[in-house]
């Protein structure tokens, strides 16, 4: 979550959203993983001119206030893209395509910063969404 962490993580998210056609009005997921990612990415689309939201989605409904289980803009018959920093099972971006959906969004893809190559894409092409991730864990050397 450093500045020139936050600049790169947005400018990469914001190429492969573009590169893949997926034209989203919206990017979010799960919190926490997700926040940094989405934040970066708006920031980074702001820089070319185009406006894209940033949602969060919370673990369980809040039991105050609107008691609402997404944070952010409305994202209800909105094109969206979930996103995550890194990506294990797939259960984060799962939990937040379905909370998403609920929330009446159209999710057209899954993005990740880095793939653990642990199933997580497996299982989320088996729900028929498209999958990208920027570098596997081995990529980075972290594997």
């Amino acid at each position: 979550m450093s500045a020139e962490g936050m600049v790169l993580i947005g400018r990469l998210g914001w190429n492969a959203i573009q590169k893949a056609g997926w034209q989203p009005t919206a990017v979010g997921g799960l919190t926490m993983g997700a926040d940094p990612v989405a934040a970066a990415m708006l920031h980074a689309a702001a820089r070319r001119g185009r406006s894209l939201d940033a949602f969060v989605v919370r673990k369980a409904e809040k039991a105050h206030g609107l008691q609402q289980r997404i944070e952010g803009p409305s994202i209800s018959g909105r094109r969206v893209v979930v996103v995550e920093d890194t990506s294990t099972t797939g259960g984060s971006p799962l939990a937040a395509v379905e909370a998403a959906r609920e929330a009446g969004a159209e999710v057209v893809a899954v993005a990740v910063i880095a793939d653990r190559a642990s199933g997580a894409q497996e299982k989320i092409e088996a729900q028929s969404l498209p999958y990208v991730a920027a570098y596997s864990v081995a990529e980075l050397g972290l594997a």
